[in-house]
């Protein structure tokens, strides 16, 4: 006759066996979601570049072509002429002619001496280094870099681009 104890012992460790094989899925699904967002951000990324390309169309001025990339992206035509937006970067161009709110951020970068991770920007300027604070400060850092205020590295850290 079985006990009471030996059946919870049983079940206890079906359970523990279950619990363990789950979390492995879930790990396995971890990875694979994020290397599917970070295609993902590379994609938008490429995108917006190839926008910001285009609409400079070596004159500066909107080509056809701009207008489709941008209209697919989502992104505003005259995305370059409104207030806060951030400009391309050209030679001689300085803080001054970023919006305030990316100043703090590309300064934290270009003082710094070297490549630095959004995690790692957050902290350099003192901000909120939560997950949710850091991914708003990544958009920022990849406007950065969209516009050549910045580069970004192949492991994802920040480093001065044309604009430093």
């Amino acid at each position: 006759m079985v006990s009471v104890d030996q059946l919870l012992d049983a079940h206890e460790v079906a359970v523990r066996a279950r619990v363990e094989g789950l979390r492995e899925q879930a790990g396995l699904v971890a990875v694979e979601l994020a290397e599917a967002e970070l295609a993902l951000e590379h994609a938008v990324i490429t995108r917006m570049t190839l926008a910001v390309v285009l609409a400079e169309g070596g004159r500066g001025s909107m080509t056809p072509q701009a207008v489709d990339v941008l209209a697919a992206t989502g992104a505003d035509a005259t995305a370059g002429a409104g207030r806060g937006s951030v400009p391309v970067w050209q030679a001689g161009m300085g803080p001054v002619d970023l919006p305030v709110k990316f100043r703090p951020v590309w300064q934290a970068v270009c003082d710094t001496g070297r490549p630095l991770r959004a995690g790692q920007v957050a902290a350099v300027l003192g901000w909120d280094t939560s997950r949710t604070a850091v991914e708003g400060l990544r958009y920022r850092l990849k406007r950065l870099v969209a516009t050549g205020w910045l580069s970004e590295l192949p492991s994802g850290a920040f480093a001065p681009g044309g604009g430093s």
